[in-house]
């Protein structure tokens, strides 16, 4: 009976061994039975629990997703977004518009040679394509302005005043109209009214229109000026480098000695 309890104290002591570890889960969900030595703001200090009289291992916090300690609590480690370099190379992108633009061109010039929709934000651009809807919506026409094309903000803005000073008249002689009519003193109220509520109508449809279309107008704007910086960029970075070997001959008295060598031609 002794040597039976024995036997079941020492498996019990051998199963608590086994469990007596903490286990390190990283972020890539590999677990390590460890015995945790210390925990700093930056590292974790561990040795392996198969190899506990062996080497201290370290791992980086950031590697780290929870431990799991052998009295049963865990510590989460709450991972911070790596830093994106702002200096880092990006690839430029390619809008196919190779040869058909140059420096200095109008924005007249070259929007039709960029689809909007193909639009890849780069470091660098320097038009926001959500300011300038929203500025649009507010006001239309502003987005344009702020991107640079003022006599393009100012017709939308114009066509904006426009519809507006056409649903005032119209609510203006719809109400005449109605008046005339119902006051019963002249003819052709009924007809003043009608006329009426038809601008006030085309005056209200229009602006709304205008509206949606600056907005529009706008972000493309955004983007099509955007996409055109992004080529004067690309073209400024630009250096093509040549090197080319030549054979050719010299003078010396009265004979001619050929010559070998290498030329370079730098284009940027």
């Amino acid at each position: 009976m002794k040597k039976i309890f024995n036997v079941l104290l020492f498996v019990l002591g051998a199963c608590m061994c086994l469990h007596a570890e903490d286990i390190i889960t990283l972020c890539t969900g590999e677990d390590i039975a460890a015995k945790i030595l210390e925990v700093s703001t930056t590292e974790i200090k561990y040795k392996r629990m198969d190899n506990v009289e062996g080497p201290t291992f370290v791992v980086p916090v950031s590697e780290v997703l929870i431990v799991r300690y052998e009295n049963g609590t865990n510590q989460v480690f709450e991972q911070q977004p790596k830093a994106i370099n702002p200096y880092a190379y990006v690839a430029p992108v390619d809008y196919g518009t190779a040869g058909k633009v140059v420096p200095g061109m109008k924005y007249s010039e070259y929007r039709h040679l960029y689809n909007p929709s193909d639009y890849v934000r780069m470091p660098g651009d320097s038009h926001s394509p959500v300011a300038g809807g929203i500025c649009s919506f507010l006001i239309p026409g502003l987005g344009q302005m702020i991107c640079g094309e003022v006599g393009r903000g100012f017709a939308f803005f114009g066509g904006t005043v426009g519809c507006w000073v056409l649903t005032g008249v119209g609510a203006g002689l719809a109400t005449s109209g109605a008046y005339v009519a119902g006051s019963g003193y002249a003819t052709g109220g009924a007809g003043l009214a009608a006329t009426g509520i038809a601008l006030t109508l085309i005056g209200s449809i229009g602006w709304f229109a205008v509206d949606i279309w600056a907005i529009v107008d706008a972000v493309q704007v955004a983007k099509v000026k955007n996409m055109y910086l992004q080529d004067m960029r690309n073209m400024s970075s630009e250096v093509d480098i040549k090197l080319q070997p030549y054979v050719s001959t010299i003078s010396t008295g009265y004979a001619k000695t050929p010559v070998a060598g290498l030329s370079l031609a730098v284009t940027f």
